[in-house]
């Protein structure tokens, strides 16, 4: 068969409201069914993750954590694990001190920390965190330091301010109102390139295989990943710059599991959303599918 593999981001993709949408799920199901492989992919952490799907009972074969930085498989078990270098928690918190409209919090593979507030708010996009300071972080394997911003100029900010401080070793991406610090030589696209290799290498579980992309995701730090897919798709909402790198827009993951579903039970259809140059459109309404 030609397996392919959905790798889809999970907030403003999936998860509106703080829950998986029950098309979405059933898609999702409907996806691993016929045999091709689930990924998530999210700057989210395993702490982040469980609290985001535990409640929707989604299964998945394999996830790309914290932008790519970890790699677990369905069950949670860690794959892979990129760390950041000692004292970025503390460095960070040095940049923004003072600054109004800030949260910055501290991932660990065990923990996720809320390390200093200036917002006074909670978000959805970090569910669980347990309140503490940059001393209760000192020792521990950090993987990320996402930065929450209320203020749009201070991305630029903390990005210079970043790349002065750790040079090479440190990398951001942009995340709706977050900034992701990761460690450098991560991205969701490598995360992905990566997965791929090893399942197909020899003594993977799809040794020899010819696995084929799809990507689905509707922010700036899922660019990396749509740019190693073989077929990258935006969320409708997503900011032009997304748009940019993908082949179409989509209303939904389900708009897309049921278009490449019914691709591969009829060529015709697929051949059927193409202009006359050969670019694929997409409908307008999950609806039109059919």
């Amino acid at each position: 068969m030609n397996r392919k593999i959905l790798s889809t981001d999970l907030d403003g993709t999936i998860i509106f409201d703080g829950r998986v949408r029950e098309a979405d799920l059933a898609a999702m199901r409907r996806w691993r069914e016929a045999g091709h492989l689930l990924v998530m992919n999210t700057g989210r952490s395993v702490d982040a993750l469980h609290s985001a799907l535990d409640a929707s009972g989604l299964e998945f074969d394999y996830a790309l954590l914290y932008s790519g930085a970890v790699i677990t498989d369905g069950d949670y078990e860690v794959l892979h694990v990129t760390a950041m270098p000692d004292g970025v928690p503390a460095g960070v918190v040095e940049i923004v001190d003072g600054a109004p409209g800030v949260t910055v919090f501290t991932t660990t593979l065990g923990t996720d920390y809320q390390v200093y507030d200036t917002i006074g708010s909670s978000t959805e996009l970090l569910t669980i965190f347990t309140p503490g300071t940059t001393a209760d972080v000192e020792g521990l394997s950090v993987i990320g330091v996402p930065v929450r911003v209320a203020d749009g100029p201070l991305f630029e900010r903390i990005r210079t301010d970043v790349e002065e401080r750790w040079g090479g070793a440190v990398i951001g991406f942009r995340n709706q109102d977050f900034y992701d610090l990761v460690p450098a030589g991560v991205s969701k696209g490598l995360g992905l390139t990566e997965l791929v290799a090893e399942l197909t290498a020899p003594g993977g579980p799809y040794e020899g295989e010819s696995i084929e992309t799809w990507t689905v995701g509707d922010s700036w730090n899922d660019i990396p990943m749509h740019e190693v897919a073989d077929h990258p798709i935006a969320m409708a909402s997503a900011p032009a710059d997304v748009v940019d790198v993908c082949e179409v827009t989509t209303p939904s993951v389900a708009a897309v599991v049921d278009w490449v579903l019914a691709a591969e039970a009829d060529p015709d259809h697929a051949d059927s959303w193409r202009d006359d140059d050969g670019v694929m459109t997409w409908p307008s309404r999950p609806g039109e599918l059919a």
